[in-house]
């Protein structure tokens, strides 16, 4: 499905890759953020240290390039006890990230401190069936590879702050997404299903359920990873939302509620803008004029 969108392309979902993990490492980390601000911090003490120690050793080549000694001894020993130091305040910012951010990234502490970072940020993030959406962007955790997607762009910044601020960078772009390119695939797909079923049937309005053209869409082992069902459902609302319903050959789009059908299985559930929940079940096709 990589016609639809560019490197850039809109979405909504955050996706969790992964079953939740037990939160233990979350008391030990206290949050992401906080341990990374803290590693921030005494990295730049380190980096002070590290420019006095650097000096000692300057001291101590000049008094072995003349050759004082008595001078050089006590720069020595200065020398070593600062050296010391470097080493213990190193071991101290390093065992600040002394958990398993594996199992963090995989459990609901990484998700939740990512809705409280953006809600202090105002950045509208909503968590629905195991996903976080912010319209109209998608992140997915890859907790294996220590990073997530934005957009199927691969991130390694995983500082909730800096997430955010991506997330208003991307939003604030023009959106990718292309919905004539989406309608006529939907087309194609809906008039191969609606054949099965009789020719004569085609433009007549016949409702076919959503899910049953992601199948179609989706064939190849591959695809359905690489397009999930919630990107499908972002782009059914992303087209429902922009009003682009007719196709090139005339034949308008119209998208039925899941009214009367209690299996959630088979019908696309997505957040739309400004949080509400939006529910589709089918669509169908009609000859216009």
């Amino acid at each position: 499905m990589s016609e639809l969108f560019d490197s850039e392309s809109a979405t909504g979902l955050l996706e969790v890759v992964g079953v939740d993990a037990p939160n233990s490492s979350s008391s030990q980390a206290g949050s992401l953020e906080q341990a990374l601000a803290e590693i921030e911090e005494q990295a730049g003490d380190l980096v002070k240290t590290t420019k006095q120690v650097m000096a000692s050793f300057k001291k101590i080549k000049d008094a072995a390039k003349v050759g004082d000694l008595v001078k050089l001894r006590k720069l020595l020993e200065e020398g070593k006890s600062a050296t010391l130091s470097l080493g213990c305040d190193f071991v101290k910012t390093q065992e600040r990230l002394n958990f398993d951010e594996g199992s963090y990234l995989a459990g609901k502490a990484f998700r939740q401190e990512l809705l409280t970072t953006a809600q202090q940020m105002g950045v509208n993030l909503y968590e629905h069936d195991g996903y976080l959406f912010s319209y109209p962007v998608l992140l997915k955790i890859l907790h294996k590879e220590r990073a997530v997607s934005i957009d199927r762009v691969r991130e390694s910044r995983l500082r909730p702050s800096v997430l955010m601020k991506r997330l208003k960078e991307v939003q604030n772009k023009p959106l990718r997404f292309k919905p004539q390119t989406f309608l006529e695939m939907l087309y194609t797909a809906y008039s191969i299903v609606v054949a099965g079923r009789g020719k004569h049937l085609i433009g007549k309005g016949t409702v076919i359920p959503l899910l049953e053209l992601y199948q179609l869409l989706t064939l190849l082992p591959w695809q359905a990873s690489e397009y999930t069902r919630q990107e499908f459902g972002r782009d059914v609302y992303l087209l429902d939302k922009m009003g682009t319903i007719t196709t090139k050959n005339g034949h308008r789009a119209n998208f039925h509620a899941s009214t009367g059908v209690r299996d959630v299985s088979r019908t696309l559930t997505v957040i739309a803008q400004g949080g509400r929940e939006k529910t589709y079940y089918g669509i169908s096709f009609v000859k216009a004029g």
